[in-house]
Order: C-alpha cells, then structure tokens, then sequence
C-alpha cells in the first residue's frame, strides 16, 4: 500500500499544503490503495525537507511533480490521457503557473498579512510545548519570507501581490467559462491543480483581500465547491 506523507486536515481543509492535496486527490483518482500519515514530524524524514512525499514499498517519491509522474510510469494513473497533445501543454503551462505564481499569493495572505498569521500562528504551532510555541513561530515566520524573497514575490507590495493573483484568477475564469472541466468535460491535472489552489482562499475563515477578490470570479467559486463536494465532501 502507498503511504502518504502530510500534514493532515487543518483550517477547513482536508490539507493546508496545495501540493500534499494535489497528490492525495492524484492517489485517490488512481484508484490505487494507500494511507495518510500526517504530521509535522514528517518534515525532519522527509528526504528533501519538505511534504509531500510517497513510499510504496521500498520506492520513495518526493515532489508533486515526480509523484504524479511516478503514478503515471508505474500504474498508468494519468489523469490527462484523454487531453489532445495542445491540451496537454496548455494544461501543464497552465498548472505550473498556478504552482509558482498564485501558490506565493495564497502564502503571503497566510504568513506575512498580519491579522491570517495571527490566525494560523496558534493552529499550526499552539501545541508545542513553552518555549517552542513561542520561539518556533517567530523561526518558522522568518524562514518563510526569506524563501518568499527569494522567489521574488516578498519582493512586492501587496497591492503589486494582488494585481498578480488577479491576473491568474482571471486566465483560470476566462479558460474555464461555464463548464464544468477546464478539458472535454472530464477530470484532468489542471482541474485537480486549480482545486488544490482555490480550496486554500476559499475554505479557511481567514478572511483577506485575496479572498475578496476570488470571490469576484463566480464561476472559480462554483467550480471549487463542485469539486469540494464531489470529491471530498
């Protein structure tokens, strides 16, 4: 059986990382057993320091990206089989920008905008023992927006933040119209991708500009309590 390395459902969602859902989503379509082990103390095993990652038997996958492609290789578990070779590029263009563009928008409004990290301050790390709740989150803070300026969007105000979430939510708005798919009414990696993200604006009560501004675009809205219900409701 695959075992799946989380961090477990927290803030309304059944995980707080889009790409830990991702792959709980790709595992469940897959129609292939496997078990979720979740915690933070998975993140000092984790092979490259972060979650998720995956064993099945003595193979071990870290990495949305090369989980998916294991699933595919090993099980012929692709979710994009029925996409056409143009669908197929504009589906992994399009996922690679969610990942790498509006996934920083969504860590931004949960570590540096003031009033969610108070929010997520005491879920995430109110159960460690004194010192550590209170020296831990201060770490954890701080190495976050080191990353986010590395990336590049700690770079921005969170007006410039903003006009770049907008401009993500708006391609997903205009690709995805009033169906009920992004592709040939059926489930593919965009669809799975666009949920993971969504589902982590939408579903926490934190409310934030972000979540404004996601609320604007109906048909997004609609697709990720769809998806939410159908899939894990």
């Amino acid at each position: 059986m695959i075992k799946l390395y989380s961090f477990g459902p927290s803030l309304n969602v059944p995980d707080p990382s889009p790409f830990v859902l991702k792959v709980n989503f790709l595992l469940t379509v897959s129609k292939q057993p496997f078990e979720v082990l979740s915690g933070t103390q998975y993140l000092q095993k984790a092979p490259k320091g972060k979650l998720p990652y995956i064993e099945d038997g003595n193979k071990t996958v870290t990495d949305s990206f090369f989980i998916d492609k294991y699933l595919k290789d090993t099980y012929k578990a692709d979710v994009n089989s029925h996409l056409s070779t143009e669908q197929k590029a504009i589906s992994h263009l399009a996922c690679a920008s969610l990942e790498e563009r509006l996934y920083w928008c969504i860590v931004h409004f949960r570590w540096v905008y003031q009033s969610n990290w108070e929010i997520i301050k005491p879920i995430f790390f109110g159960g460690m023992p004194f010192p550590l709740n209170k020296i831990i989150p201060k770490v954890a803070r701080k190495g976050m927006i080191k990353a986010m300026h590395g990336h590049g969007i700690g770079r921005h105000g969170e007006a410039e933040i903003l006009q770049i979430a907008e401009a993500q939510l708006h391609a997903m708005s205009d690709l995805l119209g009033d169906k009920e798919y992004f592709f040939n009414n059926k489930l593919s990696l965009l669809d799975i991708t666009s949920y993971a993200m969504l589902v982590q604006i939408l579903l926490p009560a934190m409310p934030s500009p972000l979540v404004n501004l996601t609320k604007r675009y109906s048909n997004l809205v609609t697709f990720c309590e769809r998806m939410h219900t159908r899939y894990y409701g």
